[in-house]
């Protein structure tokens, strides 16, 4: 019998560079001086928070994400399955997940959101992934998958340890210029297979992704489908002006880049490929990929 009183926190000390540690007493107090029943566990390890999800999900109705995207990415692998509803305090580097339902950071005024309660039915994506090794494995994602050098640019944000959000972003974005070797891959979805030397393929959800670049800008979150983007490959110099545009989301127009939509894409190389999900990395030597709407959906409150 799940509980709707008791709140779930699953807070992650490292996230946005140990700023979520940092709040942990606020969070305390503020949950304390509302008199909000609630259970609060921390993170230590990498793939914490699913297990520590899916305990919770057992007896509570809401469980929030004291973190950023691979904070919540961990969360929602952990809730999948279940009907207990996903919250986030958004407290990451990037926090792209978050503009996508609007809470807060400050503990007070989220908390409050949080206690009135307001759903939100969304889609979340599901990956089947075979390696170099041979090794197959699946996981969801609530807001981008990316392939190819934005897995790589968020390899490399998670080596920079002094800036947070976009300025973090597009400092990583550069070093991965600067080494990136372009892939080939085979994309397959319901009406064509195609070949395409690509910087990158995304699909998702949500319209963010690497702290702010506006790289899905119509996609839907509940409409049953991912939208995808697809990058070929371009000299660096070319490159830096359609930086600036995906930022903006006005990049659909540019004739390096396809964006359409589907609820199924198979994608193969012949060459290991880097991938991430909500900026966590799945696989570095991923062969071949099934990326589609998952059968479960995925209750969030939202402000």
């Amino acid at each position: 019998m799940l509980e709707n009183k008791r709140l779930g926190f699953i807070l992650n000390p490292l996230a946005g560079r140990g700023w979520a540690g940092q709040i942990e007493s606020q969070l305390i107090e503020a949950l304390q001086a509302k008199r909000i029943p609630y259970s609060l566990e921390k993170t230590r390890t990498s793939g914490n928070a699913i297990h520590i999800a899916r305990q919770m999900s057992k007896e509570l109705a809401t469980v929030i994400a004291v973190g950023g995207d691979g904070t919540v990415n961990e969360v929602v692998n952990g809730l999948v399955g279940s009907t207990t509803s996903l919250g986030v305090l958004p407290l990451g580097s990037g926090n792209d997940f978050n503009k996508m339902v609007g809470m807060p950071t400050k503990i007070q005024a989220a908390l409050d959101i949080i206690i009135r309660g307001t759903r939100k039915v969304i889609d979340i994506g599901k990956i089947t992934i075979r390696n170099f090794s041979g090794i197959s494995h699946t996981r969801h994602f609530i807001n981008t998958l990316g392939i190819g050098i934005d897995a790589q640019i968020a390899k490399e944000a998670k080596r920079i340890k002094y800036l947070r959000g976009l300025p973090l972003y597009l400092i990583a974005t550069v070093k991965a210029l600067a080494t990136y070797k372009t892939n080939e891959y085979s994309i397959t979805d319901a009406t064509s297979t195609r070949k395409e030397k690509a910087f990158l393929i995304c699909a998702g959800n949500g319209n963010y992704e690497g702290g702010g670049f506006k790289m899905l800008p119509d996609a839907l979150n509940d409409d049953g489908q991912l939208d995808i983007c697809l990058i070929r490959k371009m000299p660096v110099l070319q490159s830096l002006p359609v930086i600036l545009k995906i930022i903006k989301g006005t990049h659909s127009a540019e004739s390096k880049i396809d964006i359409w939509n589907s609820s199924h894409i198979e994608i193969k190389s012949d060459h290991p490929f880097i991938l991430h999900g909500d900026g966590e990395i799945f696989d570095e030597n991923a062969l071949e990929v099934t990326i589609e709407i998952a059968k479960e959906k995925m209750p969030v409150v939202i402000a």
